[in-house]
C-alpha cells in the first residue's frame, strides 16, 4: 500500500541496558530513527523519556547491577503511549511478575533472542511507522470521503453503496440507487469517448480521473471532478469493486465563468471606449484635409471677388472643382459611417445597373486627385480595354474602390498603380502601392484595425473603418477580396475579383 504521508526516520528510540552497548543496534538506530538515545542509567532513562517524544524503549530489564524496573514503571505511568520491548535475563527471574505488570509491547528471552535483536528492533520501528502512517492516511481518507460524493459499485457498474453527500448532491436516496447502474447519472452531453476511456482504464486496474458532467434526479446538471479507483482481491489480483469519488465543482465553474464573463465585458468596454476615442481622433484628423482645401480655396475666391475677372477662368474652375471634390470626399466619409451600421445589419438596398468599370474607376481617381496632389502621389490606371461592363451597384462599387485607393494614397510613398484585367472567367481590379506593406492581412479588415501602432496614434491615417466597409460591401455584392505583398512596388497589393459567370443572366 502506498502511503501519502510516509516519511522516513520518523521514530525516536531509546536503547537501554545491554542493548545500549550493542554496536549493530546502535548503527541501525542511527540510520533508521529520527532520534536515538543509548543509556545505562535509570535516572537518565526517565529524564530522556519524560522530556522527549519517545516512541520506543528497547533493551534489557537490568544491566550489571542496575535495574530499570522502577524507571519503566514511571514511564508507563506518565508516558503510556511509549512502547517498551524487554529482553529478560536469568537474573531477572525474581522480578518476572513485576516486569509482566508493566504490560510491555513484547517480552523476549535474552539468551534465545539476543542474536535476533537487530531484526526485532527493525520490525518494531517499521510497526510504529506503519501505525503512525495508517492513522494519518485514515484521517486524510475520512476527510476526503466526508467532503466528496462517494459511491461503490460492483465490476459491472451496479451501485452497492453511497454516502450521505451522494444523496445531498444528486437527490437519489440509498433505496433508489442500490442495485442500479451508474448510468443513471450519465449526461447525454458527454462524449461517448469519455466512458470508453473510463472503462478501458479501470478494467486494467488503473485509477481513472476526469472532469465529467452528471445529471441529477431532478434533471439538473452538476460538474464533478471524478476519480474511480479499482480494488483488487489480495489473493487473486482480480478486480472486485470500484470506488467513485466525485468532487462537486459546479459552483466553482460557475464562479469562474462569471469572473471570465465580467473580465470579457470589462475588456470589451475598454476596447469600445478606446475605439470611440480613436474614431473621434482619427475621423477629426481625416476631415482636416478636405476642410482645409475648402476653407483655403473659398477664402482665396472670397478675398479676390473684387478682381475675380482678373483671375484666369481655368484657375477659378480648378479651385471650384477642388472645393467640390473635397466636399465630396468629406461627404463620402460621413456616408461610409452612416452606411456601415446599416450594412452590418444587412439593411442596405442595392441598385443593380450595367456600367463600365473603367469609366467608374476613372471617376473615382478624378475625385482623389486633390488628395494625391496634397500627398505628392501619382495614380496610374492600366487597362488593355477601355470598356468592361458588369452588372452591380455602381455607387457601392465606387465606394469599394474609393476606400482602397484612399488607403493606398495615405500609406504609399510616391506611386499607386491600378490595373484592370479581364479573362473569360473573371474581372480583377488590382490596386498597388509602394508603402511599408501590411503584416496582418486578415485582421486589417476588422473594424478600427490599422497597420500602424496603438489605436489613438496620430501616425495613423484614416478612420479605421474603410477596409471593414470594403469587406462588408464585397461580401454583399459577391466580390472576392484579398491582400498580398506587391512584388512590383514593394507595398500592399489589394485584389478585387468579380466572377463573370455569376452575372451572365443578370
Amino acid at each position: 500500500m502506498k502511503h501519502f504521508f510516509f516519511k522516513q526516520n520518523s521514530v525516536s528510540v531509546v536503547l537501554m541496558g545491554v542493548m545500549a552497548k550493542n554496536e549493530a543496534l546502535i548503527e541501525l538506530a542511527t540510520v533508521q530513527c529520527k532520534n536515538f538515545y543509548a543509556c545505562t542509567n535509570a535516572e537518565e532513562l526517565i529524564e530522556i523519556v519524560l522530556t522527549n517524544p519517545i516512541h520506543l524503549v528497547f533493551g534489557t530489564l537490568t544491566y550489571e547491577k542496575n535495574s530499570y524496573l522502577e524507571a519503566l514503571s514511571k514511564i508507563k505511568q506518565f508516558r503510556p503511549e511509549t512502547e517498551v520491548i524487554l529482553f529478560l535475563q536469568p537474573q531477572d527471574s525474581e522480578n518476572i511478575d513485576k516486569a509482566l505488570h508493566l504490560t510491555c509491547k513484547r517480552y523476549f528471552c535474552f539468551h534465545a533472542e539476543q542474536e535476533h535483536s537487530v531484526t526485532h528492533l527493525l520490525n518494531a520501528i517499521a510497526a510504529i511507522s506503519d501505525k503512525d502512517i495508517f492513522l494519518k492516511d485514515s484521517q486524510y481518507f475520512d476527510a476526503l470521503i466526508h467532503a466528496s460524493v462517494v459511491s461503490q459499485s460492483d465490476i459491472y457498474g451496479n451501485i452497492t453503496y453511497i454516502n450521505d453527500n451522494f444523496t445531498k448532491v444528486t437527490g437519489y436516496t440509498e433505496e433508489e440507487v442500490i442495485g442500479r447502474n451508474h448510468r443513471i447519472l450519465k449526461h447525454p452531453a458527454n462524449d461517448k469517448a469519455i466512458y470508453s476511456d473510463m472503462w478501458e482504464t479501470i478494467t486494467q486496474g488503473k485509477v481513472w480521473r476526469e472532469r465529467v458532467l452528471n445529471r441529477n434526479k431532478d434533471g439538473s446538471d452538476f460538474w464533478a471532478d471524478t476519480t474511480i479507483i479499482p480494488f483488487k482481491d489480495y489473493m487473486t489480483g482480480e478486480i472486485v469493486q470500484y470506488i467513485a469519488v466525485r468532487r462537486d465543482i459546479t459552483q466553482i465553474l460557475e464562479e469562474r465563468r462569471e469572473a471570465q464573463e465580467k473580465e470579457r465585458k470589462a475588456n470589451e468596454q475598454a476596447k469600445i471606449s478606446e475605439a470611440k476615442d480613436s474614431f473621434l481622433i482619427l475621423f477629426t484628423h481625416e476631415l482636416k484635409t478636405p476642410l482645409n482645401t475648402i476653407i483655403n480655396f473659398s477664402q482665396y475666391l472670397h478675398k479676390n471677388m473684387h478682381r475675380i475677372e482678373e483671375i484666369p477662368k481655368e484657375k477659378r474652375l480648378h479651385l471650384l472643382d477642388q472645393i467640390y471634390k473635397s466636399a465630396s470626399s468629406m461627404l463620402a466619409n460621413v456616408t461610409n459611417i452612416l452606411d456601415l451600421s446599416r450594412l452590418r445589419n444587412h439593411k442596405i438596398n442595392f441598385t443593380y445597373t450595367l456600367f463600365d468599370i473603367y469609366e467608374s474607376i476613372h471617376d473615382v481617381i478624378e475625385k482623389h486627385e486633390s488628395l494625391a496632389l496634397e500627398l505628392n502621389k501619382e495614380i496610374v490606371l492600366h487597362s488593355d480595354e477601355r470598356s468592361i461592363f458588369i452588372s452591380s451597384d455602381e455607387f457601392r462599387f465606387q465606394q469599394i474602390i474609393a476606400n482602397v485607393l484612399s488607403n493606398a494614397l495615405k500609406y504609399g510613398k510616391k506611386a499607386v498603380d491600378i490595373s484592370l484585367l479581364r479573362d473569360q472567367e473573371k474581372i480583377e481590379i488590382i490596386i498597388e502601392d509602394d508603402g511599408e506593406g501590411i503584416k496582418d492581412k486578415q485582421s486589417i479588415f476588422e473594424l478600427y484595425a490599422q497597420s500602424n501602432g496603438g489605436l489613438t496614434s496620430m501616425e495613423k491615417k484614416g478612420t479605421g473603418i474603410g477596409l471593414n466597409f470594403v469587406k462588408l460591401l464585397c461580401e454583399e455584392l459577391s466580390f472576392q477580396y484579398r491582400i498580398e505583398d506587391s512584388i512590383t512596388l514593394g507595398g500592399a497589393k489589394f485584389i478585387i475579383t468579380k466572377t463573370i459567370k455569376e452575372h451572365k443572366n443578370v
